[in-house]
């Protein structure tokens, strides 16, 4: 192995490639001036009293120094120009940068040593993970492109308070439970926090989980200066003793995939503090939850939270927060507000109509419950309740997974309602003086009310009622009430049946005189003339003469030609109905014919 080794030698570089494996400067000065490019093939050592500078004015027209391995400072190395490593940061002394750049363009790299490096600005580069092994700071910017910076237990401090201290494409920040990224702020504009990780355990192992990035958005209320730090839990923050379980009452349900870690570590400004998720990933959450505002070992509400969006996020963001102190952040929901039961006290009678209701919020659902049974849902129901007894009724409000419920005990109670049932000894009356017994058949009743139609009533459980010079129909009604009000109705029609008067001759003289010309049945009462048949045959049963009309009349002859009939005996047929019955009364007799 070559090792180019220098000792208390004074060198100024405009253009130099080294090829050895080891730079190792024990003592030396080594300048490379503006403009000047020295690209070391292996590492390099600043060891002892060496004093490595790299000269430039933080643009492209610095010098620059290209290692292909690791850089061990043990010394001094001052940095305005542009360093590109491709291996290892060890840092143990002093580094000075008030413009430069650092480029880590390897793959895995380790950002190390004993000391805590002051870059002035940073940029990572290449590909891979850059972990760091000690605390380390951005005096300038911290460009994260699309890569991946891991703290792991230490910081990251970027000293600088411009909003864009920090850039990134899709690069993100990652810690162990321990580590963090701080931000100095003097401006009221968006601080971001680009925290994600590919961990799912407090150890933050690069690529041993399911990656997130979830940023913090973070809007001091002031100019003043502050440091803010911010570290992105990639897991339940149960496993990190901030039980998720143990929350005041009025919080639902917290994030369970992540959480945050949010101080203050220097100044006194409040902030708007806004947590980004995805809803499709992450679950819909509408508030922020804080360990330990005020009660030991809680999550308890973080007040005044906003829901709103930033690019590629929805985000809730804590306006004006100034309760600094244990760290936990988590996204959450609350449990709604339980809806105002609306409906009075009531009371009444089987089947009783009642309508439910509850004053209507955007976003919330409502079911109700009669006595721990689901009747329906929505903040107006109308439900019919048959069931005796009281009903305690309960309205359950749901945003989203969180529900509350609202109870009111014996709200509606039901009363029993009796049946009105009767039967009578007679369903017809025929104008004659009759009684007729009327029997109570009802249940569930202590008092009766009848009514005979036209003609009085009773209070009587099982009355008689006397008939005289009725010819109608009679309504019967039976109202059965309870002692609590309840009433129930029975009806029944007693029928009047008017007896048939009618006559009919025996004989007529169809002889051209004025007296007895025609023949038929004389019906007064008691028929239905639309239900009416008259047949009247010869010896022979042949039909010579017929009528659907009571009052039509025969003339004594016979066919369309009417052909006299000759004297003689011949036999007539009749069928009627009765009034209000379906009765078919069928009567025959013999009528003589003489001319």
């Amino acid at each position: 192995m070559r090792r180019l080794k220098l000792l208390t030698v004074f060198f100024i570089f405009y253009s130099l490639l080294l090829r050895s494996q080891t730079v190792n400067n024990n003592g030396g000065f080594i300048t490379a001036q503006s403009g000047s490019f020295i690209h070391v093939n292996g590492s390099v050592l600043n060891d002892a009293t060496g004093i490595f500078s790299v000269n430039g004015n933080g643009t492209s027209t610095s010098s620059e120094l290209y290692v292909n391995q690791d850089i061990t400072n043990n010394s001094t190395i001052n940095a305005d120009g542009y360093i590109r490593l491709l291996g290892n940061w060890f840092d143990n002394a002093v580094f000075n940068s008030s413009m430069g750049t650092v480029f880590f363009e390897g793959a895995n790299q380790f950002l190390g040593g004993s000391s805590t490096t002051q870059f002035f600005n940073v940029t990572l580069d290449g590909t891979g993970v850059k972990t760091q092994q000690v605390n380390k700071i951005a005096n300038g910017t911290l460009d994260l492109k699309s890569l991946h910076l891991n703290t792991d237990l230490y910081e990251f401090y970027v000293t600088n308070s411009a909003l864009n201290a920090i850039q990134r494409t899709t690069g993100f920040v990652s810690s162990a439970n321990g580590g963090y990224l701080s931000r100095a702020t003097a401006n009221t504009g968006m601080y971001l926090f680009p925290t994600g990780s590919n961990a799912n355990s407090s150890a933050n192992i690069p690529g041993s989980g399911l990656y997130r990035y979830r940023p913090i958005e973070l809007n001091p209320n002031d100019n003043n200066p502050n440091i803010y730090s911010v570290r992105m839990a990639n897991l339940d923050a149960s496993s990190e003793t901030y039980d998720r379980n143990s929350a005041e009452s009025i919080i639902c349900e917290s994030n369970p995939k992540f959480y945050h870690q949010i101080d203050r570590i220097f100044g006194s400004s409040s902030a708007d503090i806004g947590v980004c998720f995805i809803p499709v990933s992450d679950g819909n959450w509408n508030d922020l939850a804080r360990w330990n505002i005020n009660t030991n070992g809680i999550w308890q509400d973080i007040p005044n939270v906003s829901n709103g969006s930033s690019i590629g996020f929805s985000k809730a963001t804590a306006t004006g927060w100034n309760n600094f102190g244990d760290i936990p952040y988590i996204l959450s929901n609350l449990n709604p507000i339980p809806g105002d039961i609306n409906t009075p006290l009531s009371q009444g009678c089987s089947p009783l109509n009642i309508t439910f209701e509850t004053t209507s919020s955007p976003g919330l659902n409502y079911s109700w419950l009669a006595n721990g049974v689901n009747i329906g849902s929505g903040s107006q129901l109308n439900e019919v309740l048959t069931e005796p007894g009281c009903y305690d009724i309960t309205l359950i409000t749901t945003a989203g997974n969180c529900s509350v419920s609202n109870s009111i005990n014996s709200l509606i109670c039901v009363e029993d309602t009796p049946v009105s049932s009767f039967s009578s000894s007679e369903n017809e009356i025929n104008g004659n003086t009759q009684s007729i017994y009327f029997y109570n058949n009802s249940s569930g009743a202590d008092q009766y009310q009848w009514t005979f139609g036209n003609y009085g009533g009773s209070a009587f459980s099982n009355p008689i009622f006397n008939v005289n010079n009725i010819s109608e129909n009679i309504l019967v009604t039976l109202v059965a009430s309870s002692s609590n009000g309840c009433i129930d109705t029975s009806t029944m029609i007693i029928y009047y049946k008017e007896d048939a008067i009618f006559y009919v001759p025996n004989s007529f003289t169809p002889d051209q005189d004025e007296f007895n010309q025609t023949w038929g049945p004389v019906f007064t009462q008691g028929f239905d003339p639309f239900n009416f048949e008259l047949f009247i045959f010869n010896r022979w049963g042949e039909v010579i003469w017929e009528s659907h009309d009571a009052a039509a009349r025969w003339d004594g002859t016979y066919g369309n030609s009417r052909t006299d009939c000759p004297d003689g005996i011949y036999t007539w047929k009749i069928s009627y109905k009765p009034k209000n019955t379906d009765e078919k009364i069928k009567i025959s007799g013999h009528l003589t014919l003489i001319r």
